[in-house]
């Protein structure tokens, strides 16, 4: 159902839109406990939902999200690499990427060199897989920026935490996990985006230019998520713009305001659940999107496009929404 006059840009979305209580069968509004319990209790079911939700948008990829919707429940759930293609296969669906936990597996890599053996195994059981599933592209998580992490928030966070520039030290020790990871991956044929997760290391326009030159651009690249560059306070044209060399997938989602880090609080679910409140629909927020268009269009890019819309109450239909304003307000920009 993409548009036909622009075949280089295929939409798929990340399964991360599908997390709703409601949606997986549960009471509306019930806590987060409750529906991961039941998705991982029978993920067949929870994955046939998703799978049928992202063909009923009109989509035609799939992005597995972070847990519990991540490539190994999905193959708990269909068993084999061989069934899930089946079950993509049944639905006109493709394996576009999945994404990685990088800031759990580099972060502890980063505190302990004990546990790179650890994030290099998960690396390549990913890439493995992926490459069996036909697909080339993890999009892994960053770091914080900030001093607080998951486990132990810091909730005195102040502004100066997240104005302050980071040292080059950080991103050099960071570059480092990134190349030797890019390696692993890369022998299976698969190479690493950097998620441009608000508030980290790896989400403002000069953080990125420094990753970027330190880093293997045949093995390590960057996936730009508008919605988190603009939450952050960026530019995602510019972001786009400065790197779309180094870009194999991009997460189209819309952003009403910038926030401030600094007055986040509590653990990393309770920022997220936060964060979404700013974010929107594809066309109904801040962000450039004929800007964003102009780049694509200019440089000739193809590739996937992920239409997000994280925790989505009506899925569905929201990812519908947003298909329309690409296909009636942002492809003739591009032809």
């Amino acid at each position: 159902m993409t548009n036909p006059s622009i075949p280089n840009i295929r939409f798929g979305t990340n399964l991360i839109g599908f997390f709703d209580a409601a949606f997986l069968g549960h009471a509306p509004g019930a806590p987060r406990s409750v529906w991961v319990s039941g998705f991982e209790a029978n993920p067949r079911d929870a994955f046939d939902k998703m799978l049928d939700g992202v063909r009923d948008a009109g989509l035609e990829g799939v992005e597995l999200a972070p847990n519990p919707g991540g490539w190994e429940r999905a193959l708990q759930a269909y068993g084999s690499t061989a069934g899930l293609k089946k079950a993509l296969d049944e639905r006109g669906l493709v394996l576009t990427s999945s994404y990685a936990h990088g800031k759990q597996l580099i972060g502890a890599a980063l505190e302990d060199p004990a546990a790179e053996a650890i994030a290099d195994d998960a690396f390549e059981r990913h890439a493995r897989f992926l490459a069996e599933m036909g697909a080339d592209t993890i999009v892994s998580g960053n770091l914080a920026r900030s001093r607080f992490g998951d486990a132990s928030p810091d909730d005195t966070a102040t502004p100066e935490d997240f104005a302050a520039p980071v040292l080059r030290e950080v991103h050099q020790r960071f570059a480092d996990q990134l190349n030797r990871l890019g390696a692993i991956v890369g022998a299976h044929g698969v190479k690493i985006a950097i998620h441009t997760d608000a508030y980290s290391i790896c989400s403002r326009e000069a953080d990125i230019a420094t990753l970027m030159a330190l880093t293997d651009p045949a093995t390590v690249q960057l996936c730009p998520d508008a919605g988190h560059i603009a939450l952050d306070g960026g530019d995602p044209v510019a972001v786009l713009r400065q790197n779309i060399d180094r870009v194999p997938t991009m997460h189209w989602k819309d952003c009403a305001a910038p926030l401030s880090g600094h007055v986040l609080r509590g653990d990393g679910l309770q920022r997220h659940d936060v964060m979404l409140t700013y974010f929107r629909i594809l066309g109904s927020g801040t962000v450039d999107w004929r800007g964003w268009m102009e780049v694509l269009r200019e440089h000739g890019w193809r590739g996937w496009a992920s239409e997000e819309i994280d925790n989505s109450p009506d899925p569905v239909g929201e990812l519908r929404q947003g298909l329309e304003y690409f296909r009636t307000e942002l492809a003739p920009i591009y032809s």
